[in-house]
């Protein structure tokens, strides 16, 4: 069955909608770190230079020499981390927002054309059969 392209604009709308809050929620705690940058001091250093240059290069902007930002451990107690590494590896772990929308996109998409499908083939009425002789 064939959507009328108004409605098809109007789910594809709140499809993205919805994945932009998604998204919004999966990187919230990244946000909050990124908004609060992370002072590069000794305690960083003890992860190693190239875990600084690829935390910078994943965050660009997140890592600082500013000597009124916080450094990483009272970063890590702050946002709930057991350790300075698990929050290392947490930053570690980012990956770029436009791939997950995307994903969550096509999911929630996929979900609400099926929905609509669904509900438009029960909107269609059903053959009569009669069980009876001819």
């Amino acid at each position: 069955m064939d959507i009328d392209k108004k409605t098809l604009r109007a789910i594809k709308k709140e499809c993205r909608e919805m994945a932009r809050e998604m998204t919004r929620e999966h990187y919230k705690l990244y946000d909050d770190i990124w908004w609060d940058r992370i002072k590069i001091d000794s305690a960083l250093y003890d992860h190693g230079k190239e875990t600084i240059r690829e935390i910078n290069q994943r965050m660009p902007n997140l890592l600082t020499h500013d000597p009124n930002i916080s450094p990483l451990d009272i970063v890590s107690e702050r946002y709930g981390f057991e350790s300075t590494s698990d929050l290392v590896d947490f930053l570690l772990a980012y990956t770029p927002r436009g791939p997950v929308e995307e994903r969550f996109y096509e999911q929630i998409l996929e979900a609400r054309m099926k929905e609509y499908r669904d509900y438009m083939d029960a909107q269609q009425p059903q053959p009569v059969i009669d069980d009876g002789p001819f």
